[in-house]
């Protein structure tokens, strides 16, 4: 009786490989046709003028106050960031560091890229100013990039503005308390 049972415990075994092998090939497959490229948008109210927001933003005492970067922080500096000046990123579990450049900094936006790690894709930041009718400023950031990393790429790009967004909802709400605080 035994051995009657073993024959329908390796059919049981086989059926579920199968399965398994069947769904790891449709992720793949599925993955090929996904895009890479991911674009996410937040934005906060901030009551000061534009120019209050700009002049202080890329400051060395503003910037690690307000740049939230995950098991991480922007390295202090002195003075204030321009175009083409850059500043490092530091991580806390790892020696390697990051990169954030400031690109063009104009009276409506400001465009800066990071490199979170050295053999990381770059990110391209823009970071834009609407008055908001007398009652502050509207500032929205927006990141594009290109998350080619395998197989794995394509699916997080595809939940990079769930991941990502939260990172800068945290960035958006310091920059305001940081901005409205120094008033």
């Amino acid at each position: 009786m035994g051995n009657a049972t073993h024959p329908a415990a390796l059919y049981q075994l086989r059926k579920v490989t199968r399965i398994l092998a069947l769904i790891i090939l449709v992720v793949i497959v599925v993955g090929l046709f996904l895009p890479t490229d991911y674009r996410v948008e937040r934005s906060i109210v901030i009551d000061a003028s534009q120019d209050e927001i700009q002049q202080k933003m890329f400051r060395g005492d503003y910037l690690p106050n307000w740049m939230f970067v995950q098991n991480g922080k922007v390295d202090s500096f002195e003075g204030v960031l321009n175009e083409g000046d850059s500043v490092a990123l530091s991580y806390d579990d790892v020696a390697e560091q990051g990169l954030l450049s400031l690109v063009e900094l104009s009276y409506r936006s400001v465009l800066f890229d990071v490199r979170p790690k050295p053999k990381m894709n770059q990110v391209h930041n823009e970071i834009s100013f609407q008055s908001n009718g007398g009652s502050g400023t509207e500032v929205a950031w927006v990141i594009e990039g290109d998350l080619s990393v395998g197989l794995l790429g394509p699916y997080l790009a595809l939940f990079a503005n769930d991941i990502a967004g939260n990172n800068f909802e945290k960035s958006l709400q310091q920059l305001k308390e940081v901005i409205e605080l120094s008033r």
